[in-house]
């Protein structure tokens, strides 16, 4: 099967990458400050300290065959311990056109999740971070602003620094998403079937002074589950530029890959820290 050949061909990039440049790294792994907060499609494995709050602004453009779309979605994450957190994102406003439709606005879904990140396991330079999700569709599904699925996402992150190649970091995370139907259209006898969907990505990140230059390749399908239909894979490079305060500005610039998904998108994140290590730093 298609979806089996990728997964496969993803954790076997993320093994080989790794395998090839650990010979680049001497064993005196050390804790280092992190490079970034954020990158565009997939997660990482720090997590917020305790008592730090991170704020995050997303606007995320994209184009497909005979669509488009903007969300803005907003998240907080809050540090309850230094390897535990617990986050929120609010889909404050989704605007969706489709060709020869008119185009509908308002809120989008509502998502609440936790990770727990294991940093230098073992004193190394591996990572690793568990975590779980719960997606609530608060969109108008009659707008098409949400599925109306009631969504459970268990995931893992993997990442390995490489400090002698500039701090550069690769890093995987691969999630499982359970749905059901919590809402459905008035009226409606063609709603998108409940399969559960299968999500990796592989990326890395390498800083330059204040930019950090990020790469990343994901894969979503539902193809393996009750009828489902979609297989998306999306190639993804982006910038980060660290400014004072804290800050952090991105550009990431989505290109899809497949016929499900999306041609080419927009991807601005702005993300602000606060708290004790921001008070606590010289």
């Amino acid at each position: 099967m298609k979806h089996l050949f990728w997964i496969i061909c993803c954790t076997a990039l993320w093994l080989a990458l790794t395998t090839s440049l650990a010979s680049a790294q001497g064993d005196d792994a050390v804790t280092r400050p992190q490079p970034v907060q954020e990158v565009f499609q997939t997660g990482l494995v720090y997590p917020q300290e305790r008592g730090e709050v991170q704020l995050s602004y997303t606007s995320r453009f994209s184009k497909g065959k005979d669509r488009s779309s903007l969300q803005t979605p907003l998240n907080l994450e809050y540090g309850i311990t230094d390897r535990w957190q617990i986050e929120i994102e609010w889909d404050a406003m989704s605007r969706r056109t489709k060709t020869g439709e008119a185009t509908t606005s308002g809120r989008g879904d509502l998502s609440i999740g936790t990770q727990y990140s294991f940093m230098n396991m073992k004193g190394s330079n591996f990572h690793s971070a568990v975590g779980f999700e719960v997606s609530i569709p608060t969109g108008s599904i009659e707008k098409e602003l949400s599925e109306g699925f009631l969504e459970y996402t268990p995931y893992l992150i993997l990442a390995r620094d490489l400090p002698k190649l500039n701090n550069m970091q690769i890093f995987s995370q691969v999630g499982v998403t359970f749905v059901q139907h919590a809402r459905r259209k008035l009226g409606a006898d063609d709603d998108a079937p409940a399969a559960q969907k299968f999500d990796v990505g592989v990326g890395t990140f390498m800083p330059f002074g204040h930019l950090v230059f990020t790469s990343e390749f994901n894969l979503s399908t539902n193809r393996w589950n009750n009828g489902g239909r979609e297989r998306e894979i999306y190639a993804t490079p982006g910038v980060v530029w660290r400014l004072p305060g804290n800050l952090e500005i991105g550009v990431g610039t989505p290109v899809g890959l497949t016929r499900d998904a999306d041609k080419f998108g927009a991807i601005l994140k702005l993300v602000y820290e606060f708290g004790p290590r921001t008070a606590e730093a010289p």
